[in-house]
């Protein structure tokens, strides 16, 4: 994310670091840690974080200024905007909300073909990335690294006068990343900043001296705020309310987190395992939600026991597979009842019900009314 002329390019897109490194003795053993991707710094500028929403702003001769970028379209907003792009070392979309002055939030799925490194200054921002899948480093100027591979959840916290640090992308990224000045973080807590960690009740009065990058416990209610935009099919004005309240639930469930790590009782992080698995099962079941797996083979799919699969599937999901599913084909059931090209009983095969009979009582069941009903109001996909 650069400047007013710098809308990033694929080969930079989207650029969402991670980490945790803090002066304890999980820092001390992270830094001592040979690196899985030794690059060299390259001598390119930093890419610099600003506070001011005005320097983010859709500008259509961006196009013309960086040729990797294939399409940049305005979403309604001149600080929300979508770039989408490839290069010899990348592919694939960003999704950038300016929400505030000094409160931006930034939704992305790349593909790294290698490992790209840049440097970053974000002196004054608070930043928080979950990602349900990627790979990648970030390593301060002091040297202290965070190894980072599959589902995770992060914090950076950046005082001004910092050297700049170094975030190496790698892979398949889905991640969100959601960026606050330091006034305005004081601004949403008001005069309640000493409900704050320590940490961050340090770096608001100006004592934080140096980076803190810390890894968090993935929680269910982060992952789910990461779906949730992943999944919006809204758009404009609406999109952008969602996005931020997305924004602000992400931010309170990872300030949570840090003060339970910071008190010494954070609650255990989902194993990797466990987040692997539900993603990769939730990513088959909309693959194949008509006819779906039975779980025993859903289950062997994604490499867990029937057992482990339910249990942690309704922790991150927060429902069953069998609900999941029927939330899929009741989406789909919706989209083809408003084309009004197919008969009831055809959209009932078609979503995977052996009979229209079973149709209708699903329906029924989950909207309270007939599919002929719902049909004659249009109502919009969920």
């Amino acid at each position: 994310m650069h400047q007013t002329n710098d809308v990033p390019s694929a080969a930079q897109l989207p650029v969402l670091p991670a980490s945790r490194a803090r002066p304890n003795r999980r820092a001390l053993v992270a830094a001592s840690r040979p690196r899985r991707f030794p690059v060299v710094a390259n001598n390119m500028p930093p890419v610099v974080l600003d506070r001011d929403i005005q320097d983010f702003v859709f500008e259509e001769d961006s196009r013309i200024t960086y040729p990797d970028i294939e399409t940049l379209t305005s979403l309604g907003d001149p600080h929300h905007f979508r770039v989408e792009g490839s290069a010899n070392q990348a592919f694939g979309y960003y999704e950038f909300c300016g929400l505030d002055e000094g409160f931006c939030a930034a939704i992305c799925e790349a593909t790294y073909l290698a490992p790209l490194a840049i440097s970053m200054v974000a002196e004054n921002m608070v930043r928080v990335r979950i990602a349900s899948d990627g790979d990648g480093e970030y390593a301060t100027a002091e040297g202290e690294l965070l190894d980072l591979k599959g589902p995770s959840a992060s914090i950076i916290i950046e005082p001004p006068g910092q050297a700049p640090a170094e975030a190496v992308s790698a892979g398949h990224h889905l991640a969100v990343e959601v960026y606050v000045h330091r006034d305005m973080l004081a601004r949403l807590y008001a005069r309640d900043d000493h409900e704050l960690p320590a940490v961050l009740q340090a770096f608001i009065t100006g004592h934080l001296q140096h980076t803190v990058a810390r890894r968090l416990p993935l929680s269910p209610q982060l992952l789910r705020a990461l779906e949730d935009l992943r999944g919006c099919a809204l758009e404009g004005r609406s999109r952008r309310l969602v996005i931020r309240s997305k924004a602000i639930e992400i931010l309170c469930h990872a300030i949570e987190a840090l003060a339970q790590d910071e008190n010494g009782d954070a609650a255990p992080e989902a194993s990797r395992l466990a987040a692997n698995g539900v993603l990769k099962a939730q990513r088959l079941l909309a693959e194949n939600f008509v006819s779906p797996p039975s779980l025993d083979h859903l289950a062997h799919e994604v490499g867990m026991s029937r057992s482990g699969l339910c249990a942690a599937f309704r922790q991150i999901v927060g429902q069953s597979v069998f609900d999941y599913v029927g939330d899929l084909r009741m989406q789909q059931a919706l989209a083809m009842l408003n084309q009004q090209d197919a008969t009831i009983a055809e959209v009932a095969y078609a979503v995977g019900y052996g009979h229209p009979s079973s149709f209708s009582v699903a329906v029924q069941r989950r909207f309270g009314t007939t599919a002929s009903e719902l049909r004659r109001r249009g109502l919009p996909p969920t």
